[in-house]
């Protein structure tokens, strides 16, 4: 009743169950001690019922009757009272032991979790984010991760100790007196009808203002990525009314999921008063005909109270539970994406390469587009010489390179490494001989080092590559040199130096293969020029392939290509570029 139905669980069963198996015993930890604190719930107001029947009314309490009994009323009063006590410790330790396992289990599960959904994100194909917005990802990885585990650690645990208590409860009512215990559950059905409509609605609230939340996050993203463009433009006013109108659609949602949570709440509080009255009276009645005891009224009294306290949780559980299946389903739809490509079984790992790479009449598709980007390009890439590759922008430059680090496999044709075919050797492997320099330049956040790499280069070769690049005397002159904190892609420096520094992280990865893209557009002409004297030495040892408009850099390839309509044509044979003297 707090899900979607059957066949909304199966698909996210199935999906995660390995995900909950791998920590099977933390799991059964975690419920042995719900059902003991449950136990302990259900005996709590047995001490009470005994107290009150004895001390008040002198009767030897029935449950008593074969033990043998202190004389004296306070003497019973007083090992009731250490009884109704200890009942309460073994509660309050399991239920300590129990949020303790629980909250283990929901970190490693959320952080396992993540670790998933980013690994598989990063075996997607570089078009994800022209359907899917950065910011709808950030929240799938992020937030939806959390409510998801949330509802298999924390609502799922509650829901079991729930259904417990209220059979728990309704057994012993029954054992006590079943006219008085018909008489408070006679309701529940009316409840599970409630539910039954109510929390299907919730659900569809609950996801409607999750989908909203996702566009907010999207929205926001792209305005904070693009701050600088929309105050230069002066649309800060049009991007404020496009931002508030898709943050009201999100208002308007969760509004319309707190009414349907509010009226679920307001109806399970009149049942329970109705419950709670109509047992009352029934009581007092069975009281004063002396076929009940006192003793018996406050314990089935407190039991009625107790039965609905469930069911004054049902309303957060069924709100916490559709949050976190829509989150669950959200988390489906993107494991759903499948990759453009895959390891082969048996992919080669490659030890020596020569760095030769080799399209053979390769012609390339999209998926949703008409036409192919490439048509039959034959392309030898050599080490020792920079090819450079030069045309007009959607005419399938980008295409080349997706083929090359095999981000995409050819429509038809082969792409070869050294004479092996790309999809007979392991992805892993075959990634690890490149060295890409990207018209985006992005660089994580932290630190210069952090910035250059990942912990394996010594400082000395830190700065050897700083000096490749010119940027040894400017990181020198820093207060914090090598330490020193740079923005989201390194946004407190210029957009030559960001260049440079990539340039100078890719020179320290030492690979076989360096692939460039654009790597002078939207520079200074200082940062250019020191960019062209780095080539000059890193083309002497490596295969450089450069994707580029600027015809400075076009003037000094070894090998020129120019692609047009698909198809690509060799401007300039082999040469080799001399570079001018002072």
């Amino acid at each position: 009743m707090l899900t979607p139905g059957a066949e909304g669980w199966r698909p996210l069963y199935r999906a995660f169950r390995a995900d909950v198996a791998a920590h099977a015993r933390l799991f059964a930890a975690a419920y042995a001690a719900r059902t003991i604190a449950v136990i302990a719930i259900v005996l709590a107001p047995w001490p009470m019922k005994i107290l009150i029947d004895h001390v008040l009314t002198g009767r030897t309490p029935r449950a008593l009757g074969p033990l043998p009994m202190p004389h004296s009323p306070f003497e019973v009063a007083a090992l009731l009272t250490a009884a109704f006590f200890a009942v309460a410790l073994v509660g309050v330790a399991m239920n300590a032991v129990e949020k303790n396992l629980s909250a283990l289990l929901r970190e490693r599960m959320t952080f396992e979790l993540r670790d998933r959904l980013l690994a598989h994100l990063l075996t997607l194909p570089p078009t994800l984010r022209t359907k899917h917005r950065s910011g709808e990802l950030v929240l799938r990885l992020v937030d939806d991760t959390d409510l998801f585990v949330r509802v298999i650690t924390k609502t799922a645990p509650q829901v079991f100790q729930h259904a417990l208590t209220l059979t728990g409860t309704l057994a012993m009512m029954v054992w006590v007196d079943p006219r008085i215990a018909l008489a408070g559950c006679i309701w529940l059905p009316l409840v599970v009808l409630v539910l039954r409509r109510d929390a299907r609605r919730l659900w569809t609230a609950s996801r409607q203002k999750r989908m909203r939340e996702g566009d907010v996050c999207g929205l926001a993203q792209e305005v904070v990525r693009g701050m600088a463009v929309i105050q230069a433009s002066g649309t800060e006013r049009a991007t404020r009314r496009r931002f508030r109108d898709v943050n009201q659609q999100r208002v308007s949602a969760g509004r319309h999921e707190t009414a349907v949570a509010v009226s679920l709440e307001r109806t399970m509080q009149i049942v329970q008063a109705a419950a709670m009255a109509m047992t009352t009276l029934g009581g007092a009645w069975l009281v004063l005909r002396a076929q009940l005891t006192i003793g018996d009224l406050a314990l089935l009294t407190a039991y009625v109270a107790q039965l609905f306290k469930p069911v004054e949780k049902l309303n957060d559980l069924a709100e916490t539970t559709g949050r976190g299946l829509a989150g669950g389903e959200r988390l489906l739809r993107v494991l759903d994406l499948r990759p453009a490509v895959v390891d082969a079984p048996g992919g080669a790992m490659l030890r020596e390469v020569g760095g030769v790479l080799e399209l053979r009449d390769v012609w390339f598709q999209y998926a949703d587009r008409e036409h192919a980007v490439l048509r039959g390009v034959n392309l030898r890439l050599v080490p020792g010489e920079l090819a450079v590759l030069i045309g007009p922008s959607g005419a399938g430059k980008s295409t080349i390179f997706h083929l090359i680090v095999r981000l995409f496999d050819p429509s038809s044709g082969t792409v070869m490494l050294d004479d092996r075919p790309l999809p007979s050797i392991a992805l892993r492997s075959l990634r690890a001989q490149f060295a890409v320099l990207s018209q985006d330049t992005h660089l994580f956040a932290g630190t210069l080092r952090e910035a250059l790499t990942d912990g394996t280069a010594t400082d000395a070769e830190l700065w050897t590559a700083l000096g490749l690049v010119a940027l040894d005397e400017f990181v020198r002159g820093l207060p914090h040199r090598l330490d020193t904190p740079i923005g989201e892609d390194a946004l407190n420096l210029s957009g030559g130096q960001r260049r440079r520094l990539a340039l100078a992280r890719a020179f320290l990865l030492k690979r076989p293969i360096l692939l460039l893209d654009e790597p002078l557009a939207n520079i200074d002409a200082e940062s250019a020029n020191v960019i062209l004297e780095a080539l000059d030495r890193l083309r002497t040892t490596q295969t450089c392939f450069a994707v580029t408009h600027e015809q400075t850099l076009a003037a000094r390839a070894d090998r020129l290509y120019r692609i047009e309509n698909g198809q690509l044509h060799e401007v300039l044979g082999r040469r080799r570029f001399t570079r001018k003297r002072a």
